[in-house]
């Protein structure tokens, strides 16, 4: 088949698959970063809500079972691709926001010591439910391991083109939490730089995509941020981690 004669929608497929690929191999030491916060408390077998093209669940190294879950069926086509091995590697098309019983309980059968879900939540209108899920799934004495956009006041054109539904303080985060049913997590500000950063890219400036110049800066950043963030908890951040134990 020639360019030519693809869909608008293939060409769409193609171009969303790739542009998730471009962004996560732009911003691949900034995921290392975020993984470090939580590699300590993830467990053998992994559950990722949100794996998108598979970058995360790469990071993670060796692992008994990860299972990555995503709505978008090419992206969960170009995961399964990179990870070919059933015994240790399995992805499934759901929808985290609205789990049916029947679902759930498959997915709890699974015996997951560890959920990962970064940069997923904000997409969920009823992030409660889906938290209940993941309490649900879990097995007891497990980890999730969550990260979620920070600051309502740095809600903008951006986050409305990407689906987000709401950014969280800390206090609006623990709030879901709780009511999800969970009394056991630590929380703590993420990338105090990014958010001076993300106020001026996206609320001052008003622009609604990512550039490659980001990447660079908050990439050149890291080596400074890393240690500083280790010792000191931010007093604001532009994301909010949750160590969570059921």
């Amino acid at each position: 088949m020639t360019v030519s004669d693809q869909t608008s929608e293939q060409r769409l497929l193609t171009s969303r698959v790739a542009r998730y690929i471009h962004f996560d191999r732009a911003s691949r030491s900034y995921l290392q970063w975020q993984i470090e916060r939580f590699l300590p408390y993830i467990g053998r077998r992994v559950l990722e809500v949100g794996c998108g093209v598979g970058s995360i669940i790469e990071l993670l190294g060796e692992r008994e079972f990860v299972c990555g879950i995503d709505i978008e069926e090419d992206v969960l086509e170009y995961s399964a691709a990179r990870f070919p091995d059933r015994s240790r590697h399995q992805f499934l098309r759901l929808d985290f926001g609205s789990l049916t019983p029947e679902q759930a309980a498959s997915l709890r059968n699974l015996r997951f010591d560890t959920i990962v879900s970064l940069n997923v939540l904000e997409h969920i209108e009823d992030d409660v439910a889906a938290l209940r899920a993941m309490r649900e799934i879990l097995s007891d004495g497990g980890h999730a391991a969550l990260l979620v956009p920070a600051h309502p006041a740095l809600y903008g054109e951006y986050d409305k083109l990407d689906g987000h539904f709401r950014r969280y303080t800390r206090r609006s985060f623990e709030d879901a939490l709780r009511r999800a049913g969970f009394t056991q997590y630590r929380l703590r500000y993420f990338n105090t730089l990014g958010a001076f950063g993300w106020w001026v890219t996206y609320k001052l400036l008003r622009r609604s995509i990512h550039g490659s110049g980001d990447f660079k800066l908050m990439n050149a950043a890291i080596p400074v941020l890393r240690p500083m963030e280790r010792l000191i908890s931010p007093p604001f951040g532009l994301s909010v981690t949750a160590i969570v134990t059921k």
